[in-house]
């Protein structure tokens, strides 16, 4: 997968936008590809987002540093599964995984068709099915929180590709005619 332009709407420090509003989300902040600082218009050149992403995340450390100083480390136990009842470890997520990420190269890519972006919203929505079964029967994992992550990411990427009336920058479907 290629840098998205696109992400949380975030402010010259890093902090996020509460969706379609100046409001500030407090305590977070989002550096780098989950980020949309604007930067890049609807494009970016190459090696761009590096420099985008260690900016932001120095005016980020800054502003944390400032408004909040160091406090003592709270002691965390390590996580465990004990007491969870009878959950199964997961089916192997390499197959949904290789589908999910195959699905998004080829049929939402850089150029996009209307057909393409159906045909991905359904093997998404058949995907997400699945990850959910697993999600509730299986031992958590950092795969399979990845990969119902990533089907996620993708089924809101598919999502605003369908929903655009127009081709800017980076952001083309071939199905959509310039004036």
């Amino acid at each position: 997968a290629h840098y998205v332009v696109g992400g949380l709407d975030v402010d010259d420090i890093g902090r996020p936008h509460v969706r379609s509003s100046t409001d500030l989300i407090p305590g977070l902040y989002a550096i780098g590809e989950v980020a949309c600082t604007g930067m890049h218009g609807a494009n970016r050149l190459a090696s761009n987002s590096l420099l985008e992403a260690v900016v932001y995340a120095a005016r980020a450390a800054d502003h944390i540093i400032a408004e909040n100083p160091p406090s003592k480390a709270i002691e965390l136990p390590d996580w465990r599964a004990d007491g969870l009842g009878n959950l199964v470890e997961h089916a192997p997520v390499i197959n949904d995984r290789a589908a999910l990420k195959a699905t998004m190269s080829q049929e939402v890519g850089i150029v996009k068709r209307y057909d393409r972006l159906h045909r991905a919203k359904r093997r998404l929505a058949l995907l997400s099915e699945e990850v959910d079964i697993i999600w509730k029967q299986a031992v958590p994992s950092r795969e399979i929180v990845e990969l119902r992550n990533m089907a996620l990411a993708g089924q809101l990427v598919i999502e605003d590709s369908l929903a655009r009336t127009e081709n800017r920058g980076l952001h083309f479907n071939a199905d959509l005619t310039e004036a």
